[in-house]
């Protein structure tokens, strides 16, 4: 939000910030020049506010978000008021997994297999179906993890399924090896500028455990991949945002995962634009809205890298180097989840990592050392609850 606030007020634009009451009264003073208050999450609701803004005398230009649940709303607004931005349907597809995946197969693109099924019943006819396995199974438009699990045996399945919310519908879909990187860009005019390829590293259930830009790939593989999440952009209909597409690289092939018309999250977006010195990540995407023409992007000159804290469950009983680990020049940001006293589980999703470490060097292999460097200062003793 700071990003995008210095941004926007160095085009001269006046911002209006909209989410629920809860959490704009969290927001810090100053970010914004004016607030409105409705369920940002609803498209519904988004397009309610929109038509009652017709004929009042507030003027908005253009309509933007950094966050995955309002994709909708955010399109919903545009569409509305007759701004730039992505179709509704359009945002709806890539929100809802396997709406996505069809439409990319559709388009050529090579897919796992996936269904969106109602109960374990119907979720067994696709295992039979597609055996021997492994399997996903997962939401229909989660994020950060939540409600992932592997399946190598069917007696696995109702494990899985216990961990989604009761009567929603679910996908279950092939599994798809590989190693896990993103592509970040920004969409201008219409076509998609890949401005960084993200690689990752994941922990159980698949929750991400670290990022590093640039991502370890050689330059065929690279540019395959960017290629391919060009395609797959024009081909599902994304023509306006920030994007943030996720894939797989197994034996030199790549495989779209999911499509997101946002940033990023975990930093990505400030590693970005640490490897581009002065680039505006989010002032390019407000120019694309704004209609203004597009500047010359930046080269990427430096690396960047985050690692998440995964602790043990437990009681934390000391904490030791914070303060230092702040005070490193290396550091661009940090975050600290868990104090003295707390008691920690284990980690089901991202929300549930208990800090993270983002840095900037010249280099990847100095990015790493810098990672070490801060790990081996902070000390974190957790015993048994």
């Amino acid at each position: 939000m700071r990003l995008v606030s210095d941004q926007a007020r160095r085009r001269k634009a006046r911002l209006i910030g909209a989410d629920t009451p809860a959490n704009l009264r969290a927001m810090p003073p100053g970010l914004v020049d004016d607030v409105v208050e409705f369920d940002v999450h609803d498209p519904a609701a988004a397009r309610a506010w929109s038509a009652r803004r017709i004929g009042s005398g507030l003027s908005v230009d253009a309509v933007l978000t950094f966050r995955e649940k309002c994709v909708e709303p955010v399109a919903a607004i545009a569409d509305e008021l007759g701004l730039a931005g992505n179709h509704p349907e359009v945002a709806r597809t890539i929100r809802t997994k396997d709406l996505c995946r069809e439409a990319l197969r559709d388009a050529g693109f090579r897919q796992p297999r996936c269904e969106a099924v109602a109960d374990e019943a119907a979720a067994r006819r696709f295992l039979a179906e597609t055996a021997p396995g492994p399997w996903i199974v997962k939401p229909r438009d989660g994020l950060g993890s939540a409600g992932v699990s592997l399946v190598d045996r069917p007696v696995q399945l109702a494990g899985a399924i216990s961990r989604l919310t009761p009567g929603v519908p679910f996908l279950v879909e092939t599994y798809v090896p590989g190693a896990e990187f993103s592509a970040e860009g920004v969409l201008v005019g219409g076509e998609p500028m890949v401005l960084a390829l993200t690689g990752k590293r994941t922990g159980d259930r698949f929750v991400e455990t670290a990022h590093r830009i640039p991502a370890a790939l050689d330059e065929t593989t690279a540019g395959s991949a960017r290629s391919e999440v060009a395609r797959a952009l024009r081909a599902v209909g994304v023509t306006r945002g920030v994007f943030h597409v996720e894939f797989w690289v197994h034996e030199g092939v790549v495989t779209l995962g999911e499509i997101h018309a946002r940033p990023g999250g975990d930093f990505i977006h400030a590693m970005v634009e640490h490897t581009r010195p002065g680039l505006e990540l989010y002032g390019m995407l407000l120019d694309d809205l704004l209609g203004e023409p597009a500047g010359s992007v930046p080269e990427r000159t430096a690396a960047a890298g985050a690692d998440f804290l995964i602790l043990p469950a437990g009681r934390v009983n000391t904490v030791h180097g914070w303060d230092e680990v702040l005070a490193d020049p290396a550091l661009l940001a940090a975050d600290l989840a868990v104090r003295p006293g707390d008691r920690i589980g284990p980690v089901w999703d991202s929300g549930d990592r208990h800090g993270v470490l983002v840095v900037g060097a010249a280099s990847s292999q100095e990015v790493d050392a810098s990672l070490r460097r801060l790990r081996d200062r902070l000390r974190i003793d957790v015993g048994e609850s």
